[in-house]
C-alpha cells in the first residue's frame, strides 16, 4: 500500500482504506459519507428531527447566536434499532457537513467513547474532550475523503488547494490539513513554485 510520509498518515491510511472498502468505493471514486453512515450504524437526522429533540430555547440558541459554534454530533444513546443518531449543522455548507459527518462516522467505526457533558460548580455544562480521539477521527475521515493513492499524484502534479477541493468536493481547509498531516507540505510548496 502506498502510504503518506508522516507517522500519523501511515497509521491512519489503512483504516481509511478499510472504510472506503466498507463503503464499496474505489480510490478513484468520491466517497459519499451519507451512503456510508448506515453501514457503520449511523442515521443522519434532518433539522426537523433535531428540533423535536431539543428544547425550544436550545434550538433558538443553536440557530441564532450559536449558529457557527458547532458542527455536528452524535446522540450518545442508541436508537431502539441500535443505530446512533447524528445531527449536522444545517447552516454549514454541504462540503463542511461532509467533513463533519465523516468525522462522526469515524468515531462510531473506531468505537470511540462518546463525549459527555460535564457540569461545573457554577452550573455551566461543558463537553469533555479527548484530543487523541478527535485527531484520529478527523485524520482518518480526511484520509477516507482524500485517499493518498489519488491525492498524492494530483498534489505532486501541481494542483492547488482550490483545485483539489473542487475535485474531491471538500473544503479547502480539509485539503490544507491533509497536505500538512501527510507530511507533504514542503512538496506542495515546491510544486506550487514550479
Amino acid at each position: 500500500m502506498f502510504l503518506p510520509f508522516s507517522k500519523r498518515g501511515k497509521e491512519w491510511e489503512p483504516k481509511a482504506v478499510a472504510l472506503r472498502k466498507l463503503a464499496g468505493v474505489s480510490p478513484t471514486k468520491l466517497l459519499d459519507p451519507w451512503q456510508l453512515a448506515p453501514r457503520v450504524g449511523l442515521k443522519v437526522a434532518g433539522a426537523e428531527e433535531f428540533m423535536k429533540i431539543l428544547e425550544q430555547g436550545d434550538w433558538l440558541h443553536l440557530r441564532g447566536p450559536g449558529r457557527y459554534r458547532w458542527s455536528g454530533g452524535v446522540f450518545p444513546n442508541p436508537l431502539p434499532d441500535g443505530m446512533f443518531l447524528c445531527f449536522l449543522n444545517p447552516w454549514h455548507s454541504q462540503r463542511r457537513n461532509k467533513v463533519t459527518l465523516m468525522e462522526e462516522i469515524c468515531h462510531i467505526y473506531l468505537r470511540h467513547k462518546p463525549a459527555k457533558l460535564v457540569f461545573s460548580a457554577d452550573g455551566l455544562s461543558v463537553r469533555d474532550y479527548d484530543k487523541t480521539q478527535e485527531e484520529e477521527a478527523y485524520g482518518i475521515g480526511a484520509a477516507a475523503l482524500l485517499p493518498w493513492a489519488t491525492f498524492f499524484p494530483k498534489l505532486n502534479s501541481g494542483c492547488d488547494t482550490e483545485e483539489l477541493a473542487e475535485h474531491y468536493d471538500v473544503t479547502t481547509d480539509l485539503v490544507g490539513y491533509r497536505i500538512k498531516i501527510t507530511g507533504a507540505y514542503h512538496l506542495y510548496l515546491a510544486r506550487q513554485r514550479g
